[in-house]
């Protein structure tokens, strides 16, 4: 009777809650909880016809906690529609929290693999494995005989703390399973196991260890697949000083994996997302065989202001599609979004040294679209100006042809966030793609060779876009209405 307590409890709170919460920075789409907190996509999987993306979850208050997986399932992942939440903190295994993992389909169920959290005294914790299903993809029961993975099944060398984040994957007549964990000596590493029924699971081996390779030891929600004939390993990372968070990122390994020894050979690695507001991203496969990935957006080392009076908090990423092209690791917005875009301005000019601005007063969420030749020209400046400030923007986007540099800098929550990154435009040409919501902005350059993500809470709405050109530039700039 617990179990349906718990569940009908957070479950009527947040109908009873969800009109409650303050709509000002409310996204348009994005996946956001209904009120409450969000923090990583769990189970994103397509079955049955619809994509379903579950999610850390605390419906009662907008701050971390003991943490419910919630639901929603959504025909083209821009337009979303909730589901009761599908998992409770209600077992003894995981009585303080359902925390991250996956979905899988067998046999036309679906299969959630989770990991349960115990908290013992400060800072003390157990993590194993559990796994839930369904016949229908809204209702689960939790297996009998978890966890299915527990701490016996941690290879000597590891901790018995960090053991988490399953993401699990079949592969020929295997499903595999990758688990983020810690070795003895506090190094970050990625275990793989090895089942034919998602039920008994064998260890195979460390795929990989923190041998001086990122400066960050606790690892965080990994992801393995195939692209383009190459293997690549996301995770996310933290860099802590006690229980301060100094860094937190999200990284992709490109190389070669063997499944047999259970190695992973690295032939580099890059930055998945280069803003503030990125963390914990997770993959699936679409029925069209494209490969996509969803994150959350919001991190755990920012200001969130609408955990003030707001009572809702967190959000995830717009889906991106991820391609392999040149030895690089591509990211797009998915396709769908364009069926809901609609062209406000167009403007194609040749400039020198001088200015131009866009109107952007009476849209909420928009997508902007630059192009620009740099045959002479030496430096841009994209300043971003909302309505309470027509004279310092809030947010500005600069790129120097000579140092090969583009900048970002936001000026908000009291702070000035600063990201700088080398970047070689394309044949000459600058592009850059800007998909703007209530409270978020998502940057593809390139075509999606390198992406920012930022949450912006502006007081007032935006109001317009003023490009400066220094030097002789053609421009092409779009402005298209998003109307979900």
């Amino acid at each position: 009777m617990e179990k349906l307590d718990l569940l009908k409890k957070a479950n009527d709170y947040v109908q009873t809650y969800k009109s409650k919460v303050n709509k000002k920075y409310r996204l348009k789409f994005h996946l956001m909880g209904e009120c409450g907190w969000i923090n990583d996509p769990n189970g994103f999987v397509y079955y049955n016809g619809v994509y379903h993306c579950f999610f850390q979850y605390n419906p009662f208050k907008p701050f971390w906690h003991s943490t419910y997986w919630g639901h929603a399932i959504s025909n083209d992942m821009i337009k979303w529609k909730y589901l009761p939440i599908a998992l409770a903190p209600d077992m003894d295994y995981d009585k303080d929290g359902c925390f991250s993992g996956s979905a899988i389909e067998k046999d036309g169920k679906l299969y959630l693999v989770y990991t349960g959290h115990i908290n013992k005294n400060h800072n003390n914790y157990i993590q194993t494995q559990c796994l839930a299903f369904s016949e229908d993809g809204i209702t689960f029961q939790k297996y009998t005989n978890n966890p299915i993975i527990d701490l016996n099944d941690l290879p000597d060398d590891s901790n018995k703390k960090d053991f988490r984040d399953p993401k699990v994957f079949k592969m020929d007549d295997y499903y595999y399973m990758v688990i983020a964990s810690q070795d003895k000596k506090g190094r970050g590493q990625i275990l793989l196991y090895k089942s034919q029924d998602l039920i008994k699971w064998n260890y195979v081996n460390t795929i990989l260890k923190n041998e001086n390779i990122i400066d960050g030891d606790v690892w965080e929600c990994p992801d393995l697949f195939s692209l383009c004939g190459r293997d690549i390993l996301i995770l996310s990372y933290q860099k802590k000083e006690g229980e301060k968070v100094l860094k937190s990122e999200s990284i992709y390994f490109v190389g070669k994996m063997d499944y047999e020894r259970g190695n992973f050979k690295i032939d580099y690695y890059s930055k998945l997302d280069y803003g503030r507001h990125f963390y914990a991203p997770q993959t699936t496969v679409a029925p069209d065989g494209r490969r996509l990935m969803i994150a959350w957006m919001d991190n755990w080392n920012v200001k969130i202001p609408t955990q003030n009076g707001h009572n809702w908090a967190g959000a995830l990423t717009l889906p991106r599609q991820l391609e392999y092209v040149n030895n690089k690791l591509i990211t797009k917005p998915i396709y769908e979004i364009e069926r809901y875009k609609k062209v406000k301005i167009a403007v194609e000019k040749n400039i020198n040294n001088d200015e131009i601005k866009l109107d952007c007063s009476n849209l909420d969420t928009f997508e902007l679209d630059f192009s620009m030749s740099f045959n002479e020209l030496k430096n841009i400046d994209i300043e971003f100006y909302d309505k309470a400030n027509n004279k310092k923007p809030f947010f500005m986007m600069s790129y120097n042809s000579i140092l090969k540099k583009f900048e970002v800098e936001i000026a908000e929550c009291e702070e000035i966030q600063q990201e700088y990154i080398p970047l070689k435009v394309i044949s000459d040409l600058l592009k850059i793609k800007l998909l703007v919501d209530t409270s978020s902005v998502e940057i593809f350059l390139n075509e999606g060779e390198i992406v920012f993500t930022y949450r912006i809470y502006l007081a007032e709405k935006m109001d317009f876009v003023k490009v400066q050109i220094y030097g002789q530039s053609k421009i092409s700039a779009k402005i298209y209405e998003i109307k979900i």
